[in-house]
């Protein structure tokens, strides 16, 4: 009750509390140990009334308060309460204050800086000095009371000998005050102020001297070497940001502290690195920000010619001064980011875990600091990688996995870092060397690891247009690294996560040199033959969809369907790129498995076992067709010499839709799958696809969903925008069917909800958009049945009208 009336109380009634609250704090509080809930109240209302009373009516109130110290640690315990509610409720600018609290609050600021300031600041390092044994918490308060002080107090009460002192040997003694320490210690020499004043109050101090006596290189307490690793990183930006910008003055006195600020953190780096260098990631992770931020500015300090006119820096290092520090960072960073043990790869029970996103963001850092070096001296990095690679494959025995991927990774990052990687690998650049020696080293390329196996799939892609550069290279490695993409490296691996990226990588990698590869296709195909085995799944083993969709199952021994279709699609795009008299053959080849299917199907036992598992029969003919589909996406109507193998498939297509035409409603993946095939052959085949759409189109129209009327809406718009003024017999004699059937439908889609109105929108726009593209093409296709109207037979045509006039109201 007390702190809400004190504002309303007269002065002569406060002035009477505070006489209660003083005689209760010197005659009660000092002999009786006061629940934690009252002390804090009490505290509340004291407080209170220096917020309403100091200095004007109650100059006296932390002196009141000074003067009673001596009864006691319950005092020192109240004293310490007070400072830390105090900053909460008058000082803090953390708390939001209007006009009047915050100008109240600089006045009574001041009137502290002008009288109680330097003798608080002696009850601290009393506090500090006298309770380090008995109360450590009494300590640990009282440092936090200074870290939260020292931002707006006179620094010199506590940037002198005496107080660094003792709060350095709070530091210096690992003991339960240790950690507030750091924190302090950072406050202080953190304090806002000049650049010229920072440099000279760190000489002054003598910082590193401190942190040299302090800072312990042996503990076994992380939390303690966490926090000191956070008081040098804080010591380190201080630093930086002095010298960042006494730097770029003109006069001669900030050229000189400019120098200091230089040597102060050239003696501060291996304090830095020690930490950096520690094997636990939140220890290295605690200096990063200060490494990040100096490799972020370091290329502006390195002298430039063109710094040596007028109106340069007043101060520039030379190179000579700054490699000692990227060569001691550059090895640590390959230590620093290797994955620990602990780390739990690809378990979607830990991708929300806070240790592993800290680690991942701290790798992430490592990276643009390791970027950084190239772009200081790119000399001294490529250096780097290749005595790193070197190191890797001559030792690669005592090597630990983790440590492998590391070096991996980190050179396919330097290749980022080079403007064209094509220039570089075709001068014989030294990251071209570098592949070399990884793909000479037979034991790497078949290391039995998964992060080691993935990690050079990334290297092959990378770098794998070395092979195209220098064919002489692929006819002693290229077999090499095949090897390594198909066998039980890669594709054939145990681990599904290898299986997975090997077979997305493998695609990339060929495209890479197609021209080398090329002549291996056959081989190729061979290898992964059984591999691309489209597997017959009886329906009753299959899990309802509720989409209605494609099930995706893997059977043991074969690949996830994602996985297939990249082999599909690699090795289809490898057929593409051989001469035409030569890509006839192995394209039959390619398609020879899917393809068997469909007429097995459509003929034989086959057909009759369909008949009693028409589902997943249905289910089976939509995945031989997608993949179908994903071989031609390699193909366009530039390759004309396939023109005869795609329509020979397409006639096979079109009689398995007429086969399984009582289950294109049902299983809908088979009628994705053909509408996908459809969309590709009007790329592959041109206007020679007309024909065999013309067989299609009825089944692909035999569906009552709007989502998918929707996408045939959208095929036919391109179909037409395709095709111009070639589709106008299509469209004469089925536009009956591609605009009745989705019309019908979309006249009766409800309108309850807004997600049914936004369904039933999108359907209507896409059979208008496909209108006024035929209109545009292919005009006689509408206006004849629009002209002839309904009493020839034509619903349709005075439908279309309806339906135009609906469009030009909005569908309102």
């Amino acid at each position: 009750v007390i702190p809400a009336v004190l504002p309303s109380l007269s002065p002569d009634a406060r002035a009477e509390l505070r006489g209660k609250l003083l005689s209760w704090l010197r005659d009660v509080a000092s002999v009786k140990q006061e629940e934690v809930v009252v002390r804090n109240k009490v505290a509340l209302i004291y407080v209170g009334l220096l917020k309403c009373d100091y200095p004007m009516s109650w100059p006296t109130g932390w002196k009141d308060l000074v003067a009673l110290l001596d009864r006691g640690q319950n005092l020192v315990d109240f004293f310490l309460r007070v400072l830390a509610t105090f900053d909460q409720e008058v000082i803090s600018d953390e708390v939001p204050r209007g006009p009047e609290e915050r100008q109240r609050s600089q006045q009574i600021k001041h009137a502290m800086r002008e009288n109680d300031i330097v003798q608080l600041a002696e009850c601290w390092y009393t506090i500090l000095t006298s309770f380090r044994q008995s109360a450590p918490q009494l300590v640990v308060d009282c440092l936090k009371a200074v870290t939260t002080y020292v931002v707006w107090i006179e620094i010199l009460v506590v940037a002198n000998d005496k107080f660094l002192s003792a709060i350095c040997g709070l530091i210096s003694e690992a003991g339960p005050c240790a950690s507030e320490a750091c924190e302090c210690l950072a406050a202080v020499i953190g304090k806002k102020m000049p650049a010229g004043k920072k440099v000279q109050m760190l000489e002054q101090l003598q910082i590193l001297r401190r942190l040299e006596a302090c800072v312990h290189r042996s503990a076994t307490d992380s939390q303690l070497l966490i926090h000191e690793a956070e008081l040098l990183n804080s010591v380190g930006e201080v630093a930086l940001e002095a010298y960042v910008d006494l730097r770029v003055q003109a006069d001669a006195e900030s050229a000189t502290l400019a120098q200091a600020a230089w040597r102060f953190l050239e003696s501060l780096m291996p304090f830095v690195f020690f930490s950096f260098s520690h094997q636990e990631y939140q220890i290295a992770g605690s200096v990063e920000p200060f490494l990040t931020e100096f490799f972020v500015k370091v290329k502006g300090f390195v002298a430039d010619p063109k710094d040596l006119a007028a109106n340069g820096p007043c101060h520039s290092v030379g190179l000579d001064q700054v490699r000692p520090i990227l060569t001691q960072t550059l090895p640590l960073i390959i230590q620093r980011i290797a994955y620990p043990e602990w780390f739990q790869h690809h378990d979607p029970n830990f991708e929300d875990d806070e240790r592993h996103i800290a680690f991942l963001e701290f790798r992430r850092s490592l990276t643009k600091i390791f970027k950084r070096i190239f772009l200081v001296d790119d000399q001294l990095g490529f250096q780097f990688v290749q005595a790193s690679v070197a190191q890797l494959t001559q030792r690669l025995a005592s090597v630990r996995p983790m440590e492998v991927d590391a070096v991996l990774y980190l050179y396919k990052e330097a290749g980022e870092i080079v403007k064209d990687v094509t220039q570089h690998l075709q001068a014989q650049g030294p990251l071209a060397g570098c592949f070399v020696q990884l793909v000479d080293c037979e034991s790497l390329v078949k290391a039995d690891h998964w992060a080691v196996q993935m990690g050079l799939m990334e290297i092959y892609v990378k770098y794998g247009r070395i092979f195209a550069l220098h064919a002489e290279l692929f006819a002693r490695y290229g077999q090499r690294v095949l090897e390594a993409f198909v066998g039980s490296s890669g594709i054939r691996s145990t681990n599904p996560l290898v299986v997975t990226r090997a077979c997305f990588m493998f695609g990339r990698f060929v495209k890479l040199a197609k021209k080398q590869i090329n002549p291996l296709t056959v081989q190729i195909h061979s290898a992964l033959q059984d591999l691309l085995v489209v597997q017959y799944i009886p329906s009753a083993l299959l899990p309802v969809q509720a989409d209605g969709s494609l099930t995706k199952v893997v059977i043991k021994g074969s690949l996830k369907v994602e996985d297939q279709a990249c082999l599909y699609e690699a090795l289809a795009s490898l057929v593409a790129g051989a001469p035409p008299e030569e890509m006839q053959a192995p394209l039959q080849l390619l398609l020879q498995g899917p393809a068997g299917n469909l007429n097995d199907m459509l003929s034989g036992s086959s057909s009759s076992r369909a008949a009693s598992d028409m589902p997943g029969f249905a289910g089976w003919a939509g995945r031989s067709i997608e993949a179908i589909a994903t071989v031609s996406k390699a193909f366009t109507v530039q390759h004309a010499c396939t023109a005869l193998a795609w329509e020979e498939v397409m006639a096979v297509v079109a009689r398995i839709l007429e086969k399984f035409s009582s289950q294109l409603n049902r299983e809908v993946g088979l009628w994705r799958a053909a509408l996908f095939l459809c969309r590709r052959m009007v790329e592959v085949l041109g206007e020679q696809f007309l024909t065999t759409l013309d067989i299609l189109l009825p089944f692909l129209y035999a569906t009552n969903d709007q989502t998918d009327l929707a996408e045939l809406s959208i095929f036919a718009h391109h179909v037409v925008c395709q095709y111009q003024r070639a589709t106008q017999p299509l469209l004469q004699k089925w536009l009956h069917l591609i605009f009745l059937r989705p019309y019908v439908v979309w006249q009766q889609l409800p309108e309850g909800s807004e997600q049914l109105k936004r369904e039933k929108l999108e359907l209507g726009c896409a059979l208008l958009q496909l209108l006024k593209e035929a209109a545009q093409r292919c005009p006689a296709a509408l206006l004849e049945p629009m002209l002839l109207g309904a009493g020839t037979g034509a619903r349709h045509g005075q439908e279309m009208t309806n339906f135009l006039l609906l469009g030009l109201l909005g569908f309102a």
